[in-house]
């Protein structure tokens, strides 16, 4: 008979480590086994058992099943936290919010390290929210953020800095523009699966953006543009899952520009006193056209968009603009331009936004508002607000069904406010007050059923306030003062905000 000595029953230790996983409370049982090993030597038999090796056995037999039963609970509970973590987004919102969980402390380094499970779900994937904020933290040096209160510390997640966060604790918002980051975007950033709004832009971030980031399935706002260097991979799968967020600002890592394109962006700086912008990064040098300061394009190297508000340009618009036809965002409030609006940019036939605006301090843009506008039949907004343009409003701007906001707001515009107007099915937004209109207010306005703000005072309009405006059931601001209206207010609006909109102008009927 051979003795099994205590170095071969310890070398069983790694086993028995698995056992800590079938303990709810975390439960060590490898200290219990070993003191029962070192009470007695284990014989090892090679004849026929006598009484006390049976007993031996016994107790072997017993450990064993110890350790098989803790394997296959381990088993279990692993399946089940797969199971449920892929099902994770259909756990309803109503469940209980979870405690907060204190960080892990550093494992005692006498003992070896065994993770521990938390012993309920949600806590443990918020864990994991926490840890991914922190890979993002240390690789894009979060010591030197602008604003970084709260990041690494035990408070719950919505009390650090832009972190906004749901009912249950999941984190929903990370609104982290203009913060400072530099570095590269972790690839764990992809494990936040409520992420709905992702905002990196105006940082110092480079490289591709990692393949990670598909993982936010529910990602409906992500803008990342004017950053150096950094970019949308051009494969595929990548460009589908981007596609198909509904807010995208940033550009692809395309592997050759448009060279005509990068001839108009030449026009524009030039024609637009580049050399005196505030931010004119990269503009006229060889570094690719997605690394000049607020331009953002495809991933075929077109120009798709000019985020250029705000930024000190300051002449007319070049009508080779009209050749970027890729071009989704034409963004140039708020600058000083002067001149008429080219009606070349009515060949932008993908444009989505176009931002003209001036501010009360400058004059602005002059002429007409050029009927070709009304072709582009994808424009969500339009604003050419604080501006001096002149003449009628276009009937054209009737077909551009997409669009949502519309501000012609302080011009010199005159005529009649046109009744196409009424066709703009998805505005939410119609803004034409301080101008110089005259007529009635046409009664087919009131078929703006998704209209939420109808701002026309300060004009020189008359007539009776149309009953059909009663049918705005959705407005919410209403201004009409200023104009020279009879008739009365339809009193289906009177719950509208009349706080600086003068519904007192007219009684209620």
């Amino acid at each position: 008979m051979s003795a099994l000595t205590m170095d071969e029953f310890l070398s069983h230790k790694r086993l028995t480590d698995l056992a800590r996983f079938a303990v709810p409370d975390g439960h060590d049982l490898w200290p219990e086994i070993e003191r029962a090993a070192r009470r007695s030597t284990v014989p090892r038999s090679t004849s026929r058992p006598s009484i006390l090796s049976l007993g031996f056995s016994g107790a072997w037999m017993a450990v064993g099943i110890l350790l098989i039963a803790a394997t296959f609970a381990v088993l279990g509970f692993g399946l089940a936290v797969l199971v449920l973590s892929n099902d994770e987004r259909s756990v309803p919102a109503t469940q209980p919010k979870a405690t907060a969980t204190p960080a892990v402390s550093a494992p005692n380094s006498s003992a070896t390290s065994v993770p521990t499970v938390s012993a309920t779900l949600p806590s443990a994937i918020r864990d994991i929210e926490r840890t991914v904020l922190a890979a993002l933290y240390d690789a894009t040096g979060g010591e030197d953020w602008n604003t970084n209160d709260g990041w690494l510390s035990n408070s719950p997640l919505d009390q650090w800095q832009r972190v906004t966060t749901d009912e249950d604790g999941k984190i929903t918002d990370l609104d982290l523009g203009s913060n400072q980051l530099s570095g590269e975007i972790p690839a764990e950033l992809g494990n936040l699966p409520r992420l709905k709004l992702l905002y990196l832009s105006d940082n110092k971030l480079t490289g591709p953006l990692p393949q990670g980031l598909t993982g936010l399935s529910a990602l409906d706002s992500f803008h990342f543009h004017n950053n150096s260097g950094l970019c949308a991979p051009i494969d595929e799968a990548f460009q589908t899952w981007l596609q198909e967020i509904p807010s995208v600002i940033g550009s692809s890592c395309a592997t050759e520009d448009s060279l005509d394109d990068r001839e108009a962006l030449v026009q524009l700086y030039n024609a637009l006193d580049g050399e005196n912008w505030n931010n004119n990064a990269n503009w006229l040098t060889e570094r690719p056209i997605r690394e000049w300061y607020g331009v953002i394009n495809d991933a075929s190297g077109r120009v798709t968009g000019l985020l250029l508000e705000s930024n000190g340009l300051a002449g007319e618009i070049p009508a080779e603009l009209g050749s970027l036809s890729n071009l989704k965002r034409l963004e140039l409030g708020n600058n000083q331009l002067t001149g008429e609006i080219p009606r070349e940019l009515g060949n932008l036939s993908d444009l989505e936004s176009l931002r003209l605006g001036g501010s009360p301090a400058t004059g602005g843009l002059s002429g007409g508002i050029p009927k070709e506008l009304g072709s582009l039949s994808k424009l969500v907004v339009l604003n050419l607000r604080f501006n001096q343009l002149t003449g009628e409003i276009p009937a054209e701007l009737g077909n551009l069904t997409s669009l949502e906001t519309l501000l012609l707001a302080a011009n010199r515009l005159s005529g009649e406010i046109p009744a196409e107007l009424g066709d703009l099915s998805n505005l939410r937004s119609l803004e034409i007050t301080y101008n110089m209109l005259t007529g009635e207010i046409p009664a087919e306005l009131g078929n703006l059923s998704n209209l939420t703000r109808l701002l026309l005072g300060h004009n020189q309009l008359s007539g009776d306030i149309p009953k059909e405006l009663g049918n705005l059931s959705n407005l919410k601001a209403l201004s009409l003062e200023s104009n020279q209206l009879s008739g009365c207010i339809p009193a289906t609006l009177g719950g509208v905000s009349n706080s600086v909109m003068g519904l007192n102008v007219r009684p209620f009927c």
